[in-house]
């Protein structure tokens, strides 16, 4: 029997992994038109940005337990965080660079907290 625990980490760990998703493939495919968003120039940069996403992705839709990789995430949230503003060049990347470093840091308190809550409650499962 599957607790409530187990199917909201569930349930976020999907969501997040479609959102890995989608977000990793527009920063691989478009790095011209999405890197502007998040602060960084250099295609290559956005392309590794992108790749880390993708890296993630089965973990968070397909793994079990789910926990390890939100935890993943929101450790390579952070370094993708620290990339990006170290690789800001100008005014106006630098400050979406921080507006993408905040909205980083949001998701990775989500996916540490449910990675916390989930260690126990997956491992019983």
């Amino acid at each position: 029997m599957t607790s409530n625990s187990d199917r909201s980490v569930t349930r976020l760990a999907t969501t997040a992994g479609a959102f890995t998703a989608i977000a990793g493939t527009a920063l691989l495919v478009l790095p011209d038109r999405t890197g502007p968003l998040i602060g960084l120039a250099a295609a290559r940069d956005v392309r590794l940005v992108g790749a880390l996403d993708l890296a993630l992705v089965p973990g968070l839709l397909l793994a079990w337990p789910r926990w390890p990789w939100l935890a993943a995430r929101g450790v390579s949230n952070v370094a993708t965080a620290g990339f990006v503003l170290r690789r800001a060049h100008d005014d106006a990347s630098r400050r979406n660079a921080r507006l993408f470093t905040a909205a980083l840091a949001v998701a990775t308190f989500v996916d540490l907290r449910a990675a916390r809550a989930a260690r126990t409650g997956e491992g019983s499962a």
